[in-house]
């Protein structure tokens, strides 16, 4: 399983506990079935008041975003970094079959560019990556997402290019596999990473980020663009 450590200093414990409950909701992820767990870098968050009031989670360094080459929906080419440069953008992994926290996040994110100013849409980018390659075509991942925002970008790839951006992000990922007793699993960590215009990740979120959270905390991940 991942490992997240946090400075030693403290939130009031109300906002402690709520986090307590996301780290608990990431280590767990979700599954198609039983699954034994991941293993993972270690990510260090910040659990301390942020002077930028920023409702997410901060990181203690951050991360600069991979010019990973993926696919589209389309079958074209993806580079993460040139691709979103500028804009702030929002990467999760995930797979379309998943029966819980998969679907709950990405509506949480269309609720969310929803109630933006039409400025700010077109700064936002929300990158969903599949961590079921095999099933998750580009149809299948481009009919998914058009639920929740047709804007919404899906990315797959082959398993070492989906992982390596997964590790270089900090995410869990275990390879789907079908159990002994016929189970397929997905297991993922379900942090949503979110990079600034800058290209730089500063924060993420955790499962159960309310969409009040998400709407406060985009002007001033974006520079304050209204």
């Amino acid at each position: 399983m991942i490992t997240y450590l946090r400075s030693g200093r403290r939130r009031p414990a109300s906002v402690a506990a709520a986090l307590a409950v996301g780290l608990v909701a990431v280590l767990s992820a979700c599954s198609s079935g039983s699954g034994s767990g991941s293993s993972g870098s270690i990510v260090h968050i910040d659990d301390a008041p942020k002077s930028s009031g920023v409702r997410g989670t901060a990181l203690d360094k951050t991360i600069a975003t991979p010019a990973t080459d993926l696919t589209d929906t389309a079958g074209q080419p993806y580079n993460l970094k040139t691709a979103t440069a500028g804009k702030l953008t929002f990467v999760y992994f995930g797979y379309t079959h998943c029966p819980d926290v998969c679907p709950t996040i990405m509506a949480d994110l269309g609720a969310t560019l929803s109630k933006l100013t039409p400025a700010q849409q077109a700064r936002t980018s929300v990158v969903f990556v599949t961590t079921d390659p095999a099933r998750d075509t580009g149809k299948v991942m481009r009919t998914w997402l058009n639920n929740f925002n047709t804007a919404f970008v899906g990315l797959t790839g082959t398993w070492d290019q989906i992982n390596g951006l997964a590790t270089t992000l900090g995410v869990p990922l275990e390879k789907p596999a079908t159990t002994a007793n016929g189970v397929y699993t997905v297991d993922h960590g379900a942090q949503l990473t979110a990079f600034d215009p800058d290209g730089l990740a500063r924060d993420v979120y955790f499962p159960g980020t309310p969409v009040t959270d998400y709407i406060h905390d985009v002007p001033l991940l974006m520079r304050n663009v209204q």
